[in-house]
């Protein structure tokens, strides 16, 4: 059985420029502004950056940027899990402790 189907086809989109390329500090770091500047518009971000959007919600969330607080930036870990490699969105100068890492049950109480 065979249907018929009117089916209209297209080529591929091309993939966006920065799509095979690793991110770099950089990259987070322009990650974070542009979260900022535009209010978390995904899809605006992904155009700027020459990524898809899917990569853009990855590294965003990744990075915990849906937070608030007086000084909203990324900072390095420095929990005993990351060892100052891992970057995060900390709220302030005094949260230096990721959320991974703050399920160590090996840190102090109230470190973080």
């Amino acid at each position: 059985m065979q249907l018929s189907l009117p089916l209209e086809w297209s080529a591929p989109r091309p993939a966006p420029a920065n799509s095979t390329m690793p991110w770099s500090e950089a990259d987070y770091g322009r990650l974070a502004d542009l979260y900022v500047e535009t209010g978390g518009d995904i899809r605006a971000i992904a155009a700027l950056m020459g990524r898809s959007a899917t990569a853009v919600w990855t590294k965003a969330s990744n990075l915990g940027l849906a937070v608030t607080g007086n000084d909203v930036r990324l900072r390095k870990c420095l929990g005993d899990g990351c060892r100052g490699q891992k970057l995060f969105m900390s709220p302030d100068r005094g949260t230096r402790i990721c959320p991974r890492c703050k399920g160590d049950r090996h840190l102090p109480w109230g470190v973080y």
